[in-house]
């Protein structure tokens, strides 16, 4: 599996590490706890932690946007991890036309990361 899931509800945190190519049944498998966690919550907070990243099936691009727009609403906060050098730019401009604060970090920076989203 591509993509590692890991939530708590009691600090309303999740925590998504992705490795390698997205398919359809990784992001699947991602999002429908994903949704459930944030429907549980109202209101929650995010890590992504993007270790590689080699694309993603082109199949999953439509239920990624209905996901999103039905969810940033309720994403408070984002830490965007990587050491791949466009993430940083393309969560800058993600956070800069969406309400959710939104923060990058490089991958030697994830337990601040942890620490900004678990202070927020």
């Amino acid at each position: 599996m591509t993509i590692e899931y890991r939530e708590n509800d009691e600090t309303r945190v999740a925590e998504i590490i992705v490795r390698g190519k997205i398919t359809v049944d990784d992001y699947i498998a991602a999002v429908e706890p994903m949704q459930a966690f944030i429907d549980r919550h109202g209101t929650v907070k995010f890590i992504e932690v993007i270790e590689s990243f080699h694309g993603f099936d082109p199949l999953m691009l439509w239920p990624g946007i209905k996901f999103d727009w039905k969810n940033i609403p309720k994403i408070s906060h984002v830490a965007v991890v990587s050491d791949i050098g466009w993430i940083g730019p393309m969560s800058k401009a993600a956070g800069a036309v969406i309400h959710s604060q939104v923060r990058f970090f490089g991958m030697e920076d994830l337990d601040e990361a942890r620490d900004w989203i678990a202070a927020a």
